[in-house]
């Protein structure tokens, strides 16, 4: 591999104008990774590049409001906690930003930088906020 970025992005250049070359076809062959990209000394050695690695498979799309459902049916502070953390893989930042702000207020995703912060900031505002009045007026809530 090189270490020089002017020699790599003149070799780009080049590529680039082989892949100008290429039908929608051979193209779309090389995307897939049913085709690859061979290298050609001018005295016609051959060299296969290795081939790049697959990108992985795209997520399955969450489905939020199942998730909202299942976060409002939680009466827990520390159970909503722990569902969201159980979902951690699933949830990207900004997936969890569009949750906080599609449960609505209380909840919000302002001023959350984390994963953790919108999970309290979920939990709270879900199941946290049923908890707070009960116990107040519940008799164990004393002044």
């Amino acid at each position: 591999m090189t270490q020089s970025p002017k020699l790599a992005a003149l070799a780009l250049n080049e590529i680039g104008r082989l892949l100008g070359t290429l039908t929608e076809d051979q193209l779309t062959a090389l995307a897939e990774g049913r085709a690859h990209v061979e290298f050609r000394d001018t005295d016609g050695s051959a060299t296969a590049l290795s081939p790049a690695p697959r990108a992985k498979a795209p997520k399955a799309k969450l489905d939020l409001d199942e998730l909202i459902a299942e976060i409002k049916a939680l009466t827990e502070e520390d159970a909503v906690e722990r569902y969201l953390q159980s979902r951690d893989k699933d949830l990207s930042l900004p997936q969890m930003r569009e949750l906080a702000d599609r449960i609505g207020p209380p909840v919000t995703s302002k001023g959350a930088k984390s994963k953790a912060q919108l999970r309290k900031n979920i939990a709270a505002g879900t199941a946290g906020l049923l908890n707070r009045p009960a116990s107040v007026f519940s008799g164990t809530w004393n002044r």
